[in-house]
């Protein structure tokens, strides 16, 4: 199995996790075995770290085709910090405070990356891997790749068209190499800036406010790459959008609802 755009250290991590869990096994990868071997892990270690064994094993068991893979579930684990609400004002304060202490390229780079992740739900780590062939830029679209996704599954989001504008500036102008946005460069632009938030706390924002928008919840966790229950597929009291007419599978049909709350939300202004 091949690992990309992952890296040194996560790589080592995986092939230690699922090179115990193949010889602990002894290469028998009967149900019962892995099922018992899974429980093991989760009343062994921390919700946290059982969480990651879980995932790596998970995601060997998917690679490999083995009925359990789409079956087990990752254990939970327990949420103790204040919740941080983020607002629109948040966001625009920060971009005002890149347009003043920022110069381009990377005023135009960082104003990208924040819209990019803040109308998309994309994950900070997502976001430093993204390629120029992940986007869709006329169609406001972004293809997550699963060697880059946290539970390595391909998905595809969306952006809105005040990000579309900034990006197509951005991509246009300065013509960026792969990836779009790393890590190293994000967090030195960061660093400038009196700001305490972070490419994190967009995904943050973006779940918040579509809550505010009143997006459909279940729509909400598909784009931001969340496994939904089949209990969030029911159509929430007073929504105006009935889930029962759309295909979760079709692309279009998906982007339809995205529309509907986050084509013309507009940051900047």
């Amino acid at each position: 199995m091949e690992l990309k755009d992952i890296s040194d250290d996560e790589k080592q991590r995986y092939k230690t996790v699922v090179l115990k869990f193949l010889e602990d096994l002894s290469y028998n990868l009967e149900d019962k075995r892995v099922i018992n071997y899974i429980n093991r892990l989760k009343s062994r270690f921390a919700p946290g770290t059982a969480r990651k064994h879980v995932l790596r094993i998970r995601a060997f068991l998917k690679f490999i085709d083995h009925p359990l893979a789409n079956q087990i579930e990752l254990p939970k684990v327990p949420r103790k910090r204040r919740k941080l609400v983020i607002k629109v004002e948040h966001l625009r304060a920060l971009i005002k405070e890149i347009d003043e202490k920022l110069s381009d390229p990377y005023r135009l780079k960082l104003k990208s990356a924040i819209l990019l992740s803040a109308t998309s739900g994309l994950r900070a780590e997502e976001l430093y891997r993204i390629r120029l062939e992940d986007l869709d830029i006329e169609n406001r679209t972004i293809y997550v790749r699963a060697e880059i996704a946290k539970d390595y599954e391909d998905r595809v989001t969306f952006f809105s068209k005040e990000a579309q504008a900034v990006l197509d500036e951005y991509l246009n102008t300065f013509k960026p190499s792969n990836p779009l946005f790393s890590k190293k460069s994000i967090l030195h632009q960061f660093s400038k800036l009196d700001t305490r938030l972070r490419i994190k706390h967009m995904r943050k924002f973006f779940s918040q406010q579509s809550d505010r928008l009143g997006m459909p919840t279940a729509i909400k966790k598909m784009l931001m790459g969340h496994v939904l229950s089949d209990e969030e597929f029911v159509i929430p009291r007073g929504s105006d959008v009935d889930l029962s007419h759309y295909d979760f599978q079709d692309e279009e049909e998906l982007k339809k609802i995205y529309d509907k709350y986050w084509k013309d939300f507009k940051i900047l202004s």
